[in-house]
């Protein structure tokens, strides 16, 4: 099987490659797809976590319910780690300190575009964004390097922070839709589909996936957990005064998670939707 897997999946990650700038006018990361080895991991247990969005305080007890401050336990992040939550400096400091893998998602990259733009221009932050000023040239990096995918190839699982198009090649997915995308449009004279931010036109994009590859992605907060047969939504709107959301995964066949949703109630609203 996973010879097979291998062999269907091999020209959808062929030449990986992704413009040079990144939806807000970032240079891109080094490694835009990264595909991790499973000895690197050395039998670790993947505990994937939604959108946090700074919500710091949320993540670590989320963390400690599920047990997954274990050194045998890999913590994943679907992206929008920061931007419009409480502490989004100590959120970063968390994720590096633990070693946690993350994908770039929207509101990472559009906070890092404010820094440099400001810092280029020789201008104060916006105040909404002046925790920046806190960030550490380190954790600046590490954010900068973010990828836009992770894949998993012995689970056959793929964490993006908004989605993918079915047919299309990684290599030519574009950074505004795995940063943005929400539904799918199809089109009858070319028999393909295109990516939609709106929610109200078209069908979910989780919903189409054909997997057999599986998918873990945030961004989505209006719909809430999302559990498709091939792909899995984590954002429950914790910033907004939902909850944070985490599973463990590759415990069943194809990667998907099997056991329980661990949630922890957000604190506040930290944000109106």
């Amino acid at each position: 099987m996973s010879t097979l897997i291998s062999r269907l999946w091999r020209r959808f990650f062929t030449n990986s490659t992704l413009q040079p700038k990144t939806p807000y006018g970032l240079s891109g990361p080094t490694v835009p797809h990264r595909r991790m080895i499973q000895a690197e991991l050395a039998g670790k247990r993947l505990f994937v976590v939604g959108d946090v969005h700074g919500c710091h305080d949320e993540l670590l007890r989320l963390l400690e319910e599920a047990d997954a401050l274990r050194s045998d336990v890999q913590v994943i992040l679907v992206g929008d780690l920061i931007n419009k939550g409480p502490k989004n400096v100590e959120c970063v400091e968390l994720a590096r300190r633990i070693g946690a893998l993350c994908v770039r998602g929207n509101h990472d990259d559009v906070a890092l575009s404010v820094l440099q733009k400001s810092r280029a221009a020789g201008q104060a932050l916006p105040e909404k964004m002046s925790w920046l000023s806190g960030l550490s040239e380190e954790s600046e990096k590490w954010l900068l390097e973010l990828p836009y995918t992770i894949y998993f190839p012995w689970l056959n699982v793929l964490v993006v922070h908004a989605g993918l198009v079915p047919g299309v090649p990684l290599s030519r997915q574009t950074g505004e839709d795995m940063l943005h995308m929400r539904n799918l449009l199809w089109d009858e004279s070319s028999s393909t589909y295109s990516a939609s931010r709106r929610a109200d036109t078209g069908d979910a994009w989780a919903k189409v996936w054909p997997g057999p590859m599986h998918i873990y992605f945030g961004h989505d907060a209006r719909r809430k957990l999302q559990r498709e047969r091939f792909a899995t939504g984590l954002d429950t709107g914790c910033v907004y005064g939902g909850s944070l959301i985490g599973m463990y995964i590759g415990e069943g066949a194809s990667g998907e998670g099997t056991g329980r949703v661990y949630t922890v109630k957000a604190a506040a609203v930290y944000r109106q939707p």
